[in-house]
């Protein structure tokens, strides 16, 4: 029986990886991101095999971060004169990135460039009207980032590795292949390929691991890079599971979900089990920061133990984010909500005419005020609407936020006054949303503090001739 050369070996493996994770799909168009490096060569030209037998429209992408010049400019000549061989069009994207702006995004040249690349390969799925980007990490650097992510401590998410696909059209089909095997189908296709110098600079971790910790480990376990690769599959698909059980028991717990802001019932919260606890809450830091990293995982512990251990009024800052206790509430917003300016003037003061109807902003909510029949002595009105006499007030209404020294008379209080401060901190309404509690107001007092509570002075009785209605609609 005659045996596969490495050559069809190799494209058998990668074709049966394709078809078992359903990463292409016959008559894809496919841009296959090539650096000239060993590992995208051996992935371009085992497509190029496969492309008739799958109907693909192939082309590639390259990517020049202008960091090595003459060097830099050769490997985009090689892929070009490669893509020219084959008969596939080459774009090229020559990007001009240096320190300071990583610097200024705080984070390294490396990760810099990393993220400047996938936009660019992006932006060429874009252009090119294509239905997949195709990359060609190996099992190797699979084994490289577990081992680069378990030094730096992380949790699941980190643990699993690169993901063979990645949102709706990033795959990669090389993950369970070795880099040895690379080399070995290369020479025998006998296709050449450029070594990048950047790869050997004992400055980057991953370098570090590659030359040091790799070799090392595989003296005490042959089979590591196996090993390390059936660790990261095993972890990805627990963590996609604990990601989904966070999912809901954000749904159970959340009740309020705004762009900047999220607020949990604190005992919800807490009566959720600490690994799925600890996730919803990494989850809300990471959102509300608006950073693709996860948040330090000392800053969510203190989290934690303050939602646990805290009394109301306590808060955290960081990173952008606050993150406090309002009575019964946790809330977590962005720093740059707190401090924009209160819109009173515009958006927060709205007159309203009966009959009429405005939008409360702050809510969505709409409002409406309307002349009706007199209704039934005996008749509940619902809480979101409520019966006024016209005979009490001037119908010059308006709607507002609260400001301090706000004072009404609530319904049920036998005509006393409270202030709106002392009333919201009954209800153990958290600060952060009494502000878009909306007060319909009147030139003699405040008439309803909507959804709430109505003033007693301004309430129909058996002497009310006219009625008017107010309602607030979600």
């Amino acid at each position: 029986m005659n045996r596969l050369g490495p050559g069809v070996g190799m494209e058998r493996k990668v074709d049966q990886a394709i078809r078992a994770k359903g990463l292409l799909a016959s008559g894809d168009r496919i841009v296959v991101a090539v650096s000239g490096g060993p590992d995208s060569v051996a992935l371009f030209r085992c497509l190029v095999e496969l492309r008739t037998r799958w109907h693909w429209d192939i082309c590639i992408g390259h990517v020049d971060h202008g960091f090595r010049g003459a060097e830099s400019e050769g490997d985009a000549k090689f892929v070009e004169v490669l893509g020219e061989r084959f008969g596939v069009p080459v774009m090229v994207r020559r990007l001009h990135l240096n320190k300071y702006d990583a610097k200024l995004k705080k984070e390294s040249l490396q990760e810099y460039a990393r993220k400047a690349r996938y936009r660019a390969l992006e932006q060429m799925v874009l252009d090119r009207k294509a239905t997949k980007l195709v990359l060609g990490h190996t099992a190797d650097d699979q084994a490289e980032t577990v081992l680069m992510w378990m030094l730096r401590g992380c949790g699941t998410g980190g643990l699993g590795g690169i993901p063979p696909k990645r949102g709706m059209y990033v795959v990669r089909p090389l993950l369970d292949i070795h880099r040895s095997e690379i080399v070995a189908y290369l020479e025998e296709r006998q296709e050449e390929f450029r070594v990048d110098s950047s790869n050997v600079q004992p400055v980057y971790l991953r370098n570090r691991i590659r030359q040091h910790l790799l070799p090392q480990l595989k003296q005490y376990s042959p089979g590591i890079v196996n090993v390390l690769t059936r660790q990261a599959h095993i972890l990805r698909e627990d963590h996609a599971y604990l990601e989904t059980l966070a999912d809901e028991a954000f749904q159970r717990t959340c009740v309020s979900d705004a762009m900047r802001e999220r607020q949990f019932d604190r005992m919800a919260l807490l009566n959720v089990p600490l690994p799925i606890r600890r996730r919803v809450v990494r989850q809300s830091l990471q959102i509300i920061a608006g950073h693709q990293q996860s948040p330090r995982f000392d800053l969510v512990e203190r989290v934690l133990d303050r939602l646990a251990h805290g009394q109301s009024g306590w808060t955290i800052v960081c990173n952008g984010v606050r993150v406090g206790q309002e009575y019964d509430r946790l809330v977590i917003c962005s720093c740059e909500e707190m401090h924009q300016p209160r819109r009173d003037s515009g958006m927060s003061v709205m007159a309203l005419s009966i009959p009429g109807e405005v939008v409360w902003l702050p809510t969505g909510h709409r409002f409406s005020l309307s002349r009706e029949s007199f209704p039934e002595m005996n008749s509940q009105a619902h809480h979101l609407e409520i019966y006024l006499d016209p005979a009490r007030f001037t119908p010059e209404l308006m709607l507002r936020s609260w400001m301090p020294g706000d004072i009404f008379c609530p319904k049920g209080l036998g005509g006393r006054q409270k202030k709106i401060q002392d009333f919201f901190s009954d209800l153990k309404l958290p600060r952060s949303q009494r502000n878009k509690v909306p007060l319909l107001v009147a030139p003699e007092g405040i008439v309803w503090v909507a959804g709430l509570r109505a003033d007693e002075r301004f309430q129909v009785s058996s002497s009310t001739t006219s009625v008017v209605m107010a309602r607030m609609i979600m």
